[in-house]
């Protein structure tokens, strides 16, 4: 249950926060849950810190000292470029935390998210 939601820097993670695919040719639903992160967890050494649908996470073996590790990763972290821009939050997810009653309380001392989370869903 500890991962359902938690904060990741400044966006959210979780097999309970719906979120897109990340790659930016592909809008299929997802979570944010630790099975669609790249490199296998949120800020992982081998990948970054975005969520990919399974058709645009591929496994890699990267060299590590004298053995290797396998993980699934996004096309460009297996390929060790710059990540793909992240897409924004899903208007499911954005709806939830301005009306859910479980989240008045972040709302109170978290105004200037909330007022950007609501200008998003505009």
């Amino acid at each position: 249950m500890g991962y359902q939601v938690y904060q990741v820097g400044d966006r959210w993670g979780g097999y309970g926060v719906p979120a897109v695919c990340e790659h930016p040719k592909c809008n299929e639903e997802i979570d944010r849950g630790i099975s669609y992160a790249c490199g296998g967890e949120p800020f992982s050494e081998y990948g970054c810190d975005r969520y990919f649908c399974g058709e645009h996470r591929v496994y890699h073996c990267f060299n590590v000292g004298r053995g290797r590790e396998c993980v699934e990763v996004c096309e460009r972290c297996a390929k060790k470029r710059d990540s793909f821009p992240y897409k924004p939050e899903h208007p499911d997810w954005v709806k939830h935390l301005l009306t859910d009653v479980s989240w008045k309380k972040w709302r109170k001392n978290n105004s200037k998210k909330v007022k950007e989370l609501a200008d998003s869903i505009k």
